[in-house]
């Protein structure tokens, strides 16, 4: 079946949009631990000032009183979950997308490398970290990665499993279907 060219489009886009995604995170591992520092508490700095702002209109009074906890929090959530959520979308877009096949055991092969793929490049962002000055690569952090990434995978791999599942079902369905007329007109 020759694929479209708007598919394939998409698909080289998706593809890009996922190596670009491992590079950014590849960079910001091998960022010196003060410059990463620097980064991480100039978003959270703004997100705190934001939500206090808010908080002080409503209530007169901060929500949140002590920074550092609320940096380490951020970047945790963004820095690392957040960023290996969005790495995840590109990664399961990127497996599904390519090689096509209308069999059950490639979705599940597919599925399987894309989750060895996370878990192996958060280690990997990690182990790049304990040889950058300033950064200490720290096993909870690749389980925060993973478990960012394989949220989004999960939802995609869903998502795409629904879409898989009807369409082996449509097809066995219109298969039974010129099965019977074929039948019914051999019985003629």
């Amino acid at each position: 079946m020759e694929l479209s060219k708007k598919y394939k489009i998409i698909r080289l886009i998706i593809l890009i949009l996922f190596i670009i995604s491992c590079a950014i995170l590849l960079i910001e591992a091998w960022t010196p631990g003060l410059q990463s520092a620097d980064k991480s508490n100039a978003v959270s700095d703004t997100i705190a000032k934001v939500i206090n702002n808010v908080s002080e209109a409503i209530t007169n009074q901060p929500k949140i009183t002590n920074l550092e906890e609320f940096r380490a929090l951020i970047r945790k959530l963004i820095g690392h979950y957040g960023a290996f959520l969005i790495m995840g979308i590109f990664a399961a877009l990127t497996g599904m997308l390519y090689y096509k096949n209308n069999k059950w055991f490639i979705y599940w092969i597919k599925a399987l490398i894309i989750i060895v793929y996370g878990f192996l490049f958060a280690g990997l962002t990690e182990l790049i970290q304990v040889i950058t000055p300033g950064r200490n690569g720290v096993i909870t952090d690749v389980f925060i990665d993973f478990s960012g990434y394989m949220t989004s995978v999960g939802i995609v791999l869903i998502i795409y499993f629904i879409i898989f599942y009807k369409k082996i079902k449509d097809d066995y369905i219109n298969n039974l279907s010129e099965k019977e007329v074929l039948e019914s007109k051999q019985g003629e």
